[in-house]
């Protein structure tokens, strides 16, 4: 977390107006009402504690343009953003800010929604500054998983991350990824339950990661089975849903019973962002391409060129 002995939203305040807004700090003082050197003080707190970050892109690395264009033509996808170098060494900062722009670029309106999935790469990017306001928009999660004791898991604190940082209005799932078969079908008649259905089916946006292979997988949800011989050739997985090479979706036992939307609902999704740094995702990117479970990519360079090589390419 970022902690400091400041006002964290005067300090998201001074940021965003200095360095999204552009505004001098005269400027930003009179917005919010301080003194020239509090701006002062404000802008160099919030460096400190990492709510601002700087990163001296490499002038000798690939064309992200082009790169971004090559890709998106393989993979057949409306929209791929590439941040600069390794994300994971720089804790998905990159990824985090290429969020914020898209979110930006498609100018979301009160009532609309957003679904946010879990895992280490949402988890991490919901808590970062520099996201756009979306007060009047909903936010709900795509997976339960009070049960979870790894936060990444926990989709309700991801969600709950990404209100605070942008004033949406958050809904939640109060119920684990696998309820037993008895609550499922308790959670068919529920009012909160069905509130949460209702919203999968009109959302506007979808914001997921995308799992590695699962023969790889260092982190996975508890209710998804290790050593499962159904799921030995998922190359990866979005929402729960695993997929072999060619896209297709594979069950696995409970796979009738997770709390998360339908690969129909999913593909319904007009923005569906998946977030993704890590080389050995490449074949997970393809597959997950394959099965149209995603419509924009947010990666890294590292990972898009391995990509590239997924496809016979060379970067």
């Amino acid at each position: 977390m970022l902690d400091s002995h400041m006002d964290p939203q005067l300090l998201h305040r001074a940021a965003s107006a200095y360095y999204l807004d552009n505004l001098r700090q005269a400027e930003v003082a009179s917005r919010l009402g301080v003194s020239r050197p509090t701006v002062s003080k404000l802008l160099t707190e919030a460096r400190r504690i990492g709510m601002v970050r700087f990163e001296v892109l490499d002038v000798t690395g690939p064309d992200i343009t082009e790169l971004e264009v090559q890709l998106r033509d393989l993979l057949g996808v409306q929209r791929v953003r590439i941040a600069p170098g390794d994300q994971r060494e720089r804790e998905f900062r990159g990824i985090g800010d290429l969020l914020g722009e898209e979110l930006r670029r498609l100018d979301l309106r009160r009532g609309d929604v957003l679904l946010m999935s879990s895992g280490k790469t949402t988890h991490a990017v919901s808590r970062m500054s520099g996201m756009p306001d979306l007060h009047g928009v909903v936010i709900a999660p795509t997976v339960g998983g009070q049960q979870e004791s790894d936060p990444a898991f926990q989709t309700n604190e991801t969600v709950r991350n990404l209100v605070d940082r942008t004033g949406a209005t958050p809904r939640f799932i109060f119920a684990p990824a696998l309820p037993s078969p008895s609550l499922w079908r308790s959670l068919q008649a529920d009012p909160s339950f069905v509130e949460i259905t209702d919203l999968w089916a009109r959302a506007q946006v979808l914001v997921s990661g995308i799992g590695a292979p699962y023969a790889h997988r260092e982190a996975l949800t508890s209710v998804v089975p290790r050593d499962d011989p159904s799921l030995h050739d998922a190359v990866g997985d979005i929402c729960l849903h695993f997929y072999d090479a060619d896209g297709n979706t594979l069950l696995y036992p409970g796979a009738d019973r997770l709390v998360r939307p339908s690969v129909e609902l999913l593909r319904a999704i007009p923005h569906a962002i998946a977030l993704a740094a890590d080389t050995a995702k490449a074949p997970s990117i393809v597959a997950g391409a394959k099965a149209r479970l995603f419509t924009t990519l947010l990666t890294d360079v590292e990972t898009a060129e391995a990509v590239l090589e997924e496809f016979g390419q060379q970067p």
